[in-house]
């Protein structure tokens, strides 16, 4: 007898703990969505100023390659045209010009090409350096962006001229002469263009190819979404 009865007993006790589990998953799912619905939104639809934003950004994604040409360009532009201005007279604009100029080279005389008498707004090694990258940037713009680019090792061997001429001029053991400033500025221009600006293309591919998530923002949590009390 005692044992029929212990068995009639786990059976009833056992079972009646199902209904109320599936009760609490039930309530902890509806939370949950609560939560979600509350503090995740879709975002406010974008103002005027988003969407200038957003032509900025799409203008530099497309022509960040022209822009860096452009800029290189009118900076060989205004180094040789500065004894240009000087032959006929123009010093209140070439000196401005050469000066400005300063900024980005010693400008040693000595160092320096001459035209009409007058010095060039940069000096041979960086004349050769920014008309070198000038040119590099062109023929990248000019093939869509295609040029392959080449490995770091190949770079830096490409560098290396440059910084054994002027480190053997500087420490006193030799006087570099003008062809060795034009061939080493223009191998480091070109080596600089030829990593640099396919690399920052293949990057920027690889960035705009990665899928966009949602835009969300998130809101403040309502007393209702997160004051529940537990789920015992």
């Amino acid at each position: 007898m005692a044992t029929s009865q212990h068995h009639d007993i786990i059976p009833s006790s056992f079972g009646s703990d199902q209904p109320s589990q599936a009760r609490n998953a039930s309530v902890v799912v509806d939370r949950h969505k609560r939560y979600m619905q509350s503090t995740f939104v879709p975002a406010k639809p974008r103002t005027g100023l988003h969407k200038l934003g957003n032509l900025v950004n799409n203008f530099l994604v497309e022509y960040w390659a022209h822009i860096i040409m452009i800029v290189l360009g009118s900076l060989v532009f205004i180094a040789l045209a500065i004894p240009f201005l000087s032959y006929f007279g123009l010093d209140s604009i070439a000196k401005p010009f050469f000066f400005a100029l300063h900024y980005v080279c010693a400008q040693i005389p000595s160092h320096s090409f001459y035209l009409f008498g007058h010095q060039f707004g940069l000096c041979a090694r960086n004349l050769s350096i920014y008309a070198s990258m000038f040119l590099g940037s062109l023929i990248f713009v000019l093939t869509k962006k295609r040029v392959p680019g080449i490995p770091w090792w190949i770079w830096v061997l490409m560098l290396l001229p440059i910084a054994w001429d002027g480190l053997t001029q500087m420490v006193g053991w030799r006087e570099s002469t003008w062809v060795l400033r034009v061939v080493t500025g223009t191998l480091f221009g070109l080596g600089n263009v030829w990593f640099a600006l396919p690399l920052m293309h293949k990057s920027l591919q690889e960035t705009l190819s990665k899928p966009q998530v949602p835009h969300f923002v998130r809101a403040r949590r309502t007393p209702s979404a997160t004051n529940n009390p537990p789920v015992r």
